[in-house]
């Protein structure tokens, strides 16, 4: 059976986050670089709806013209 526990998907960087939540400025780098990681993965999935949407919005009205 697999475990997809995510306390077992962090123990990679779990050296990486006590470092550098050990003091006030890291503890602003981390939020920062999980905020970047947000943004990567939020980003690409935004764009793909956007272009999708267009795309539809246009095969759409082509259709109602014919």
């Amino acid at each position: 059976m697999i475990n997809l526990h995510p306390e077992l998907w962090a123990q990679g960087c779990a050296m990486c986050r006590a470092a550098l939540e050990s003091s006030p400025e890291g503890k602003t780098i981390a939020a920062g670089l999980a905020h970047g990681i947000l943004m990567m993965l939020v980003l690409p999935y935004g764009l793909m709806a956007t272009f999708g949407f267009i795309i539809y919005r246009g095969y759409r009205k082509k259709s109602k013209e014919q």
